[in-house]
């Protein structure tokens, strides 16, 4: 299954709406700035994706699942998910299955976060982080991966539990998720996690700037595998009955 990628950091503070509907405008109004600027910069990215990818002028309806997640009203449409980390902001698009997202920020993690992760953590996992260079980066990593796994089924944090990493293997166990394929890559930025159900094989990546539009950054699968020595790939395995 082949997703798409797209990462936007904005270079400027005026947001450029013409690819959005008064509606989706209109919901923001009561928005602190903060929100309303973080939420019309997501549907923007998705809004030009679908620009580029498919030739639609204005951003689809998008209505949101029984769990939280949201989704096109049309439900022919590709699925997606949003994620923001400081100052970017990111798109996960596949017209085939779910998609989840996440981007973190190296050495930004909370405590509560942290003590969440802790509680949860296989010896699987803690195997892996302490064979990396650094702790700190490697256990955002992981938890990148694991909050791209839940927002496929919507569970969030409340799912930690149905979820297991085994990172030397290449595998992972979800209950709630169980064919599932994670891509997860780090700098010394920021950590992202594109999750797929029921697989992905190709990663297309792209960038958005004001003024170029959207170009195409690269392409992850078999046959153009990741650079960076911090890439991972895990594939969902079935939980024992």
């Amino acid at each position: 299954m082949a997703c798409h990628f797209a990462r936007w950091t904005p270079a400027s503070a005026v947001l450029d709406t013409q690819r959005l509907s008064d509606e989706v405008i209109a919901t923001t109004r009561t928005f602190s700035v903060k929100r309303r600027t973080r939420f019309l910069q997501g549907r923007i990215l998705l809004a030009e994706m679908m620009f580029y990818l498919y030739g639609l002028p204005t951003l689809p309806p998008i209505a949101t699942t029984p769990t939280g997640r949201p989704c096109f009203a049309d439900h022919q449409l590709p699925d997606f998910s949003l994620a923001y980390a400081s100052n970017t902001v990111g798109v996960l698009l596949s017209d085939e299955g779910k998609v989840g997202l996440d981007i973190e920020v190296m050495r930004a993690r909370g405590t509560r976060q942290s003590a969440l992760q802790h509680a949860h953590q296989t010896p699987a996992e803690n195997a892996w982080i302490g064979a990396q260079d650094d702790r700190l980066e490697a256990e955002t990593q992981l938890w990148s991966i694991r909050q791209s796994v839940l927002k496929i089924s919507g569970l969030g944090n409340s799912g930690q539990a149905t979820l297991r990493l085994h990172p030397f293997s290449g595998h992972l166990r979800s209950s709630a998720t169980p064919d599932v394929q994670v891509m997860s890559d780090a700098d010394e930025y920021l950590s992202w996690a594109c999750a797929g159900s029921p697989g992905l094989d190709r990663l297309l990546c792209w960038h958005y700037e004001e003024r170029r539009g959207l170009h195409k950054d690269g392409e992850i699968s078999p046959r153009s595998a990741a650079a960076s020595s911090r890439f991972i790939k895990l594939t969902g395995l079935k939980t024992p009955g």
